[in-house]
């Protein structure tokens, strides 16, 4: 019974774009900017997160030249952009990352939603499109779990 509310939340999540309790905060391509302090094409973000009341945690995204990128909170670092082409990529480059609190416990879960582009690496062909939701509960200050995900496609 758990999975199907938590596959119900994340399906209306992506569906309305809406949250069940409180603000939603999202993290989009456009909130992505040069890294100045990087190489050359290499794209970056440091964004607060409020995730309960009185509690806000750090979001960073560094993304390289070459197209990879990781999402770092708490104790996740995550690969939620991918525009380079070595088997797999994400369409169209960033994952969806919201901030929300699906549950109504008052603290806000992550959830990642996306397209997987699986890849022959040798001709580039695309072999399969895979719809992927991940959902991260916060467990104590700053530490995640994954309680959920329709995917053996992994993020670590």
């Amino acid at each position: 019974m758990r999975l199907c509310f938590w596959s119900f939340c994340a399906l209306l999540l992506a569906i309305t774009g809406c949250a069940f309790a409180g603000t939603t905060d999202r993290i989009g391509y456009d909130d992505l900017k040069p890294d100045t302090a990087g190489m050359p094409g290499e794209l970056a973000l440091r964004k607060e997160v409020m995730m309960a009341t009185n509690l806000a945690l750090t979001a960073t995204i560094h993304v390289t030249a070459k197209g990879n990128g990781f999402l770092e909170i708490g104790n996740l670092r995550l690969k939620v952009f991918d525009e380079h082409n070595d088997g797999t990529y994400y369409e169209p480059g960033l994952l969806n990352i919201e901030f929300a609190d699906i549950d109504g416990d008052g603290r806000k879960e992550l959830i990642i939603s996306g397209i997987v582009c699986v890849t022959d690496e040798q001709t580039e062909t695309v072999l399969s499109r895979n719809a992927v939701v991940y959902i991260y509960k916060l467990q104590s200050k700053n530490s995640f779990v994954q309680i959920y995900t329709n995917t053996k496609l992994r993020l670590e």
